[in-house]
């Protein structure tokens, strides 16, 4: 070989050897994929009039319960021939959250669909079905956008559902659901389906009588700003519900003034646990 050649050929090993070593480096500097890193939560979006945007895959969300005809008021929908199917779905993020830990994380959101009844299709001679959607429903648990975190917002129905809609008042549900719900603002014990995955038993064949308020706190301490559990043999009950009190003084105090304490200390348990 002559010498220009073995030149040529000493410089095209050398250019191999310097391209390999930037290829090396260039790589070294990437970060290497983690395997182990969770997708970003999905979150609740906005439009800059603080209207709640309609997550455009909510029906793909995880079905977590159904009812039919349920109403939280007197002379409810039957008595009105509207009876309608409902339809619940939480979002798969917040769901696997709630099933591995049994709280609701911040972002939760939960969507019910409201249908029609359909009946005398065939080939079907008997029973009732959930027809067209008349109505979708969002809560949504977000304490950077209300104060109080749950929120609850009405997308229409027949006449066309909307892409976003402000939060409903207060009055309208958070005060019912406060008051009643099995867990943190949701009616568990309507879904089944979702206690069940989370292991919690909330099925009304278990309870008897009124159910425990503000998870057995007394109510007159909570509306004076403590916290005390109530004596289970120290109850009174107003409405639907039982109140337990760690005195008999207490318990007598409530019974004069139900309404006053029971608002004082829902708002307190909403702010110290919501």
């Amino acid at each position: 070989m002559s010498n220009r050649q073995m030149i040529g050929a000493g410089v095209i090993v050398a250019f191999g050897i310097a391209l390999s070593i930037a290829l090396s480096a260039q790589n070294a500097s990437k970060p290497a994929p983690n395997s182990d890193a969770k997708p970003r939560p999905a979150m609740p979006q906005y439009n800059s009039d603080g209207a709640l945007h309609l997550p455009s895959d909510y029906r793909q969300w995880i079905f977590v319960g159904s009812s039919l005809g349920l109403s939280y008021s007197q002379g409810g929908p039957l008595s009105m021939n509207m009876e309608m199917f409902h339809e619940t779905l939480m979002e798969p993020g917040a769901y696997k959250h709630f099933v591995d830990t049994g709280t609701f994380r911040e972002g939760t959101m939960l969507a019910l669909l409201l249908h029609g009844t359909g009946e005398k299709v065939l080939p079907a001679r008997h029973g009732k079905f959930a027809a067209d959607v008349h109505g979708v429903e969002m809560a949504v648990k977000d304490t950077s956008h209300r104060a109080e975190g749950w929120a609850y917002y009405n997308f229409g129905g027949m006449g066309g559902i909307r892409t976003a809609a402000q939060a409903m008042p207060k009055e309208s549900c958070y005060s019912c659901h406060v008051e009643h719900a099995k867990r943190d603002n949701v009616f568990l014990q309507f879904y089944g389906l979702l206690a069940e995955a989370a292991h919690i038993k909330v099925s009304a064949a278990a309870e008897h009588g009124p159910t425990l308020a503000l998870n057995g706190l007394d109510p007159v301490m909570l509306a004076g700003g403590r916290e005390e559990m109530g004596k289970p043999e120290i109850v009174e009950t107003h409405g639907t519900l039982r109140y337990q009190f760690v005195s008999e003084p207490n318990r007598a105090r409530f019974a004069a003034d139900p309404d006053a304490i029971v608002t004082h200390s829902t708002s307190e348990f909403a702010k110290r646990y919501q």
